[in-house]
């Protein structure tokens, strides 16, 4: 007869089979009679309980299984007819921050950036011009707020050049406007931030450093090797004194979902896209690369309202507007090329592939891959230049 130890060993294996668990050393520490024929019964018995648990686990994983990254995330857009000071609903009020909590918030950030004594005059809860978003707008003697009403974030401050006193001798050097950027960032990005940012572009308001009395920088958050524009840090100053002129704070969180789908694979989609909605373009070129980017309704307007989408009038003088989820995904942007209008005007349409699940969640009529070229190649652009 088998030693007890030699049945657990045997039940264990067949048990590790099929659910995977490392649960040995509890399985070991059961105890068990030492009669000669109650442990072969008490085994017995353990197999075949253990067995339907075993079963009923296993179905369960096969039936159920289904990983949040892989589950499909597009919805259609949201409908709604834009109204230019759309009052907020009682419901949608409630989510909000009350304007006692604004205010307090308000003057924290004032005394932030170094306008101590200043007090909120004017405040308002409405919903923002483009967006619709909800926002808590509010105005001191030198400078105005907006906060995102319901967690009460800082989206922008201004604060106008009549409000400093600027030095005389205000000029400084390129590589002087960089370091103050960088300290300028890790004073005013959300606190608990603890993410690297890229300086993306340094811009000045005059054609030459020593007559620049304003400095803009233009951080984007980093991923590796990837940049997410949706987390965007935007910093203008006073050069010398740094003194805020405004500064800007997007926070479109990159949800870092993996990269399942080969660019092939993705390519085929975006081409397999293109021709049920344009099936008279030849495309002569096609380009892809891994970006992170927001979902958006771009492909979804040129599919089902493809000649109003396609005069790029349609969202400018209308009032009915789409929205889709502000999701920010690691997607192939992939870039088709049409036959050459005439020789002057190249079209191209990017496609936003995602890497996990495949769908298409948006895209736009020009190249994406260009986008940040084009910020680095700027004339006026001297964050990347020796």
């Amino acid at each position: 007869m088998k030693a007890n130890e030699e049945y657990l060993a045997e039940i264990y294996q067949k048990y590790r089979e099929v659910s995977d668990k490392e649960h040995k050393d509890e399985f070991y520490q059961i105890k068990f009679q030492t009669s000669k024929y109650k442990p072969l019964k008490m085994v017995a018995t353990f197999v075949l309980t253990i067995g339907v648990m075993v079963g009923i686990v296993y179905a369960t994983n096969v039936n159920t299984r289904n990983p949040q990254e892989d589950r499909k995330i597009w919805k259609e857009p949201e409908v709604y007819e834009w109204m230019e000071h759309e009052p907020l609903a009682e419901e949608e009020i409630d989510k909000c921050l009350s304007e006692k909590e604004a205010r307090t918030l308000g003057m924290q950030i004032l005394i932030k950036v170094g306008l101590e004594g200043e007090t909120i005059q004017n405040i308002q809860l409405q919903k923002n011009f483009f967006s619709q978003e909800k926002e808590w707008q509010m105005a001191s003697q030198k400078a105005t707020i907006i906060l995102e009403a319901e967690t009460g974030e800082l989206k922008c401050i201004q604060v106008p050049t009549w409000n400093y006193k600027i030095p005389y001798n205000y000029g400084i050097t390129r590589q002087e406007a960089k370091e103050v950027a960088k300290e300028l960032l890790e004073k005013y990005k959300p606190q608990g931030d603890t993410g690297e940012y890229e300086l993306i572009k340094l811009t000045r308001n005059m054609q030459t450093d020593e007559d620049s009395y304003i400095w803009y920088a233009q951080f984007y958050k980093k991923y590796g090797d990837l940049l997410n524009p949706h987390e965007e840090i935007q910093i203008g100053w006073i050069p010398t004194i740094n003194g805020i002129y405004s500064l800007n704070i997007k926070r479109g969180v990159y949800e870092k979902n993996p990269e399942k789908i080969k660019k092939e694979k993705a390519i085929e989609i975006a081409k397999e896209k293109d021709k049920q909605i344009e099936p008279e373009k030849v495309i002569t070129c096609v380009e892809a690369e891994v970006r992170i980017r927001q979902m958006n309704e771009e492909v979804y307007l040129r599919e089902n309202y493809k000649e109003e989408y396609n005069n790029h009038e349609f969202l400018k003088y209308g009032t009915t507007r789409f929205k889709t989820e502000d999701r920010v995904r690691k997607v192939w942007c992939v870039v088709l090329t049409y036959d050459e209008i005439n020789k002057d005007d190249t079209e191209k349409y990017t496609y936003f592939v995602d890497c996990t699940t495949g769908e298409i969640i948006g895209g736009h009529w020009w190249s994406d891959l260009d986008s940040e070229k084009v910020i680095r190649e700027d004339p006026y652009n001297f964050a990347s230049k020796d």
